[in-house]
C-alpha cells in the first residue's frame, strides 16, 4: 500500500521541482567574488614594496593636490605673509586620513645647500625591517612653478626682499631661498607600517563586482 501510495505521489512531487519553478540567485557571480575577496591571501615581499609605492604615490598627490589649491588661494589673498604658515601639506585633513590608513608618517625635509638633482636622488622605496617600509622622494624647484618660487626662488627676482626677510624672521636657521629651477629643494619621507601597507594593497587589488544594469 505504502509503495503504491509512493508512485502516485511522485508525479507531484517531479512537477514541484521544475527548474522553471525553482528561484535562483541572480548574484551567484557577485557572492563569490565577495567570498572570494575575503580569503587570506599571501602576499610576497615585491608585492609589499609595491604597495609601498602605491600608498606613498597616493598620499603625496593628495598632499599636493590640496596643499596648491591652499597656497594659491592664501598667496592670491595676502601674498607670502598669508601664505607661508599654510606650507604644510602633511596636516591636511585628507593627508592626516590617508596617512592614517596607511599607519604612515609623511615628513619633509629640506635640502641645503641648494644643489641640482643627481640620479642617486630618484625615488627609493626600502625595507628598512620586517614591519616598516620606507618611500622617499625628491622636491624639486621647477621652473613653470611660480607659487614655489614666490618663497624659495632668487631673492630680488623670484622672492621679494621684504618677504625674504619675513621668512628667515619667522623660520631662523632654515635657507628658504636662493634656490634656481632644477635644484633640488627637499625630500619627502614617508614611512609606513606593514600592517599599513598589507591593508591597502589587499584593497587596490579586490575584485570589485560591476554595476548591474537595472534594465
Amino acid at each position: 500500500m505504502r509503495r503504491r501510495l509512493f508512485w502516485l505521489a511522485l508525479p507531484l512531487l517531479l512537477a514541484a521541482c521544475r527548474p522553471d519553478q525553482v528561484e535562483h540567485l541572480d548574484n551567484t557571480k557577485e557572492l563569490a567574488r565577495e567570498a572570494e575577496n575575503w580569503q587570506p591571501k599571501l602576499i610576497k615581499p615585491a608585492q609589499l614594496l609595491q604597495a609601498a609605492r602605491w600608498g606613498a604615490d597616493s598620499l603625496l598627490h593628495t598632499a599636493d593636490r590640496g596643499w596648491r589649491a591652499q597656497l594659491n588661494e592664501r598667496l592670491a589673498a595676502g601674498g607670502v605673509a598669508a601664505a607661508h604658515p599654510y606650507c604644510q601639506p602633511e596636516k591636511l585633513p585628507a593627508v592626516v586620513k590617508l596617512a592614517r590608513e596607511l599607519e604612515a608618517r609623511p615628513a619633509r625635509e629640506l635640502i641645503s645647500p641648494p644643489r641640482f638633482i643627481a640620479e642617486d636622488d630618484s625615488v627609493r622605496t626600502t625595507r628598512p625591517n620586517q614591519d616598516q617600509f620606507l618611500v622617499q622622494e625628491p622636491l624639486v624647484l621647477l621652473p613653470t612653478d611660480a607659487m614655489c618660487l614666490r618663497c624659495h626662488g632668487q631673492v630680488g627676482t623670484d622672492v621679494k626682499p621684504e618677504d625674504a626677510k619675513l621668512l628667515a624672521t619667522t623660520y631662523p636657521g632654515k635657507p628658504l631661498t636662493g634656490y634656481q629651477p632644477g635644484q633640488l629643494i627637499g625630500r619627502w619621507t614617508v614611512p609606513m607600517t606593514r600592517k599599513g601597507v598589507a591593508e591597502f594593497y589587499t584593497q587596490k587589488t579586490r575584485k570589485i563586482p560591476k554595476r548591474r544594469r537595472l534594465w
